[in-house]
């Protein structure tokens, strides 16, 4: 079984995961953690408890926020145990994946592979989409 945990800095993990339940209702198994948004917040104490949270047979896949930020580097401490799977650049597409293909039959290192490629393709810059549609037509005419 996997377990998919957002992890950011500040409520950007809580903002996310309000948009995902909107699309996909109260179904969404999203865990969180919006580090440092208070001043006694221990991100080392929150990674340790998710991670000893983790049942014999389950996977953590962290979704964070900025590769080489603390609490993507908290979580690495833990890719050694081989329950715990880090992907940075979180983003919605990427989440989508996670938490709706979370249960499949596939490895998670495939699952992992699909939500990068999707964060990728979500990534687009609508104005050039439109100048390369525009030139298309005049082309055709």
């Amino acid at each position: 079984m996997r377990k998919i945990l957002v992890a950011t800095h500040g409520r950007f993990a809580e903002g996310i995961k309000e948009t995902l339940q909107f699309i996909m209702g109260d179904s969404c198994k999203v865990e969180i953690i919006s580090a440092y948004v208070s001043s006694d917040f221990d991100m080392e104490g929150e990674a340790r408890k998710r991670i000893d949270e983790l049942g014999q047979d389950e996977e953590l896949i962290v979704a964070a926020d900025l590769f080489g930020g603390s609490v993507a580097n908290i979580f690495t401490e833990y890719v050694q145990t081989g329950k715990v799977h880090i992907l940075t650049g979180v983003n919605l597409p990427m989440l989508i994946v996670l938490a709706t293909s979370a249960d499949c039959e596939c490895s998670t290192e495939e699952l992992i592979h699909n939500a990068q490629q999707s964060a990728k393709e979500g990534i687009i810059y609508i104005n050039r989409v439109l100048s390369e549609s525009d030139e298309a037509e005049e082309e055709i005419f």
